[in-house]
């Protein structure tokens, strides 16, 4: 049976194609053309269709200098999959409802437009996937009962309307580093669905997260109130989250965390916990312009707050309440200097499409002797997801990116680093990645610096220019001093003397530092030697003054 399908904008992974390839029709002219089954219908053109029919498994790919412009419906099979490749513009001169299961790629040359921008969408096709690296213009987003829905927005989405979602609805809902979505209207959630803002979202009213779940590590301002109402409402904050309305009603099991700068205008939370960072090397602040009430909740920890003006203390910040403080919650610690971690709004990662937060591989320095493995194990300071349990081999799989010399190894087994026997002195890196066992996609990567410690050789290029002058003197105990350029010692070049010995030493002057401090200040010279028998080390004075001894124990440029 034939439903009425109008498109919706489906984004895929990133991709760098600007043009269609594969197609089996081109260019079709037909104002009520039907796009058929299995087929790859490109369009490199402006074209107008009144009112086209679409087949199963059809593919749509418009070329990045053509416009396609649907005037009227578009028919299409329910729940049949239908795939749009946008390269160039699709407009769509009426609200749209879509019945077929789209997975759409707007590219970053791509645009799509609904209804002048105003235009509604419909979405009601069970299984959509939308990714967007060009620009969306629509007005109200509509996802409907019973679809599973992921959109993965790299570029500009403006919703000129309100975003709503059927309470059977599940979808989950990203914008990358890269992307930027302006919302005019209201916004809801569901239990089953959450919004993950690694870029920066603009909503210029409110919203009811009942029971959903938001991850905000970008930018993410919210102009009018939040409903906090529904099982396990959830807002994690890394970045800047701020609230120019309300926040309402949470209940005892909604989730408040904040791991970075948080404004509020004004919280009316009911019994929901205000959670910071277990760890005290993390700070989450908050900044408050009225007081807020939170009742007998707890607070922390690893948290601070302040009042957007006037003083900052209990009695300032919150109202009508009796919260128990956890460990290290401050207020305005930075008018005083003495906040224990730095505020810090920008955490570097963006959470997976399934809201689960990154691995974290924590950058490590060891100081290793050739020949020995670390002290340390790579996965000592590391965690199996972001702030939570301890990477261990078994949570965790460990394996080694990059090394700047192959004699400095990671044993991805046991997650110590080896060195091996001969390594040069000398400072190195190191690259590894971990990933959860879990969800081997899921990922962070480290570079850990090793310090190979010992005397750093310098060498320096051979003086071969010139002329090369013979040796004149020599000591010799293998019996061979002769006169001439060509016997020995002339024929080793460039020496004031020449010793040589298979069986014997040479022993110059041994003095201790009273000695050598005894030395009178006219008898010292540039270049003279002494063995130090305090210090234990062959003795160079490098300026001819009595300030001027060194110790020439490290192989080394002198300059």
């Amino acid at each position: 049976m034939k439903y009425y399908l109008y498109l919706f904008f489906i984004f895929f992974p990133f991709s760098v194609s600007a043009q269609c390839t594969g197609c089996t029709i081109t260019n079709p002219t037909d104002p009520n053309y039907h796009f058929p089954d299995n087929t790859t219908v490109c369009i490199t053109t402006t074209t107008t269709f009144d009112n086209p029919t679409f087949g199963a498994n059809t593919k749509i790919c418009i070329g990045t200098n053509a416009l396609v412009i649907f005037q009227n419906n578009i028919s299409g099979v329910s729940n049949a999959p239908v795939y749009f490749d946008v390269h160039g513009s699709l407009v769509f001169n009426q609200a749209t409802t879509t019945v077929a299961d789209l997975d759409v790629h707007i590219y970053d040359t791509g645009t799509i437009i609904v209804g002048g921008g105003n235009g509604n969408m419909n979405i009601v096709g069970q299984n959509n996937r939308i990714v967007n690296e060009g620009i969306v213009n629509i007005g109200v987003l509509q996802f409907g009962d019973n679809t599973d829905n992921i959109v993965d927005n790299y570029g500009t989405l403006n919703i000129n309307g309100n975003i709503n979602m059927s309470n059977s609805a599940m979808t989950q809902f990203r914008n990358q580093k890269t992307g930027s979505i302006s919302i005019l209207g209201n916004y809801s959630n569901n239990e089953q669905s959450f919004y993950l803002n690694c870029g920066t979202i603009n909503s210029a009213s409110g919203f009811n997260i009942n029971g959903g779940k938001i991850i905000n590590t970008g930018t993410f301002t919210a102009g009018g109130d939040i409903n906090l109402s529904g099982n396990s409402s959830e807002i994690y904050n890394f970045g800047v989250f701020s609230s120019t309305g309300n926040m309402n009603n949470a209940p005892a099991d909604a989730i408040l965390y904040n791991e970075g700068r948080f404004l509020i205008n004004q919280y009316q939370g009911g019994n929901a916990a205000i959670h910071g960072p277990a760890s005290a090397s993390k700070k989450g602040y908050f900044e408050v312009q009225n007081p807020i009430q939170v009742n007998n909740v707890s607070i922390g920890p690893n948290l601070d707050f302040k009042r957007s003006s006037g003083p900052s203390n209990a009695g300032t910040v919150f109202l009508n309440s009796n919260p128990v403080m956890l460990s290290n919650v401050t207020y305005d610690c930075a008018s005083t200097n003495s906040c224990s971690a730095p505020m810090v709004t920008s955490v570097g990662f963006c959470p997976t499409i399934n809201a689960e937060l990154p691995p974290m591989a924590v950058e490590d320095t060891y100081t290793i002797p050739a020949g020995s493995s670390s002290a340390g194990n790579v996965l000592d300071n590391d965690f199996e997801t972001y702030n939570g349990a301890q990477a261990t081999l078994t949570n965790v799989i460990l394996s080694q990116i990059s090394t700047t010399t192959t004699n400095i190894n990671l044993d991805p087994g046991t997650g110590y680093i080896n060195v091996a026997p001969g390594t040069p002195p000398g400072t190195y890196t190191l690259e590894y990645q971990i990933c959860q066992a879990a969800s081997p996609s899921n990922c962070d990567t480290a570079t850990d610096t090793i310090i190979v410690p010992g005397a750093v050789p310098c060498y320096k290029p051979a003086l071969t220019a010139g002329t090369a002058l013979p040796a004149n003197h020599g000591i010799t105990a293998l019996q061979r001093a002769n006169s001439g350029d060509s016997s020995w010692p002339g024929a080793r070049k460039g020496a004031w003397t020449v010793l040589e010995s298979k069986t014997k030493g040479l022993v110059i002057n041994r003095l201790t530092d009273t000695q050598v401090a005894a030395i009178p200040s006219s008898d010292v010279k540039e270049g003279m030697i002494v063995y130090n028998t305090t210090q234990h080390c062959l003795q160079v004075n490098i300026d001819g003054t009595p300030g001027g001894w060194k110790c020439f124990n490290n192989q080394t440029c002198p300059d």
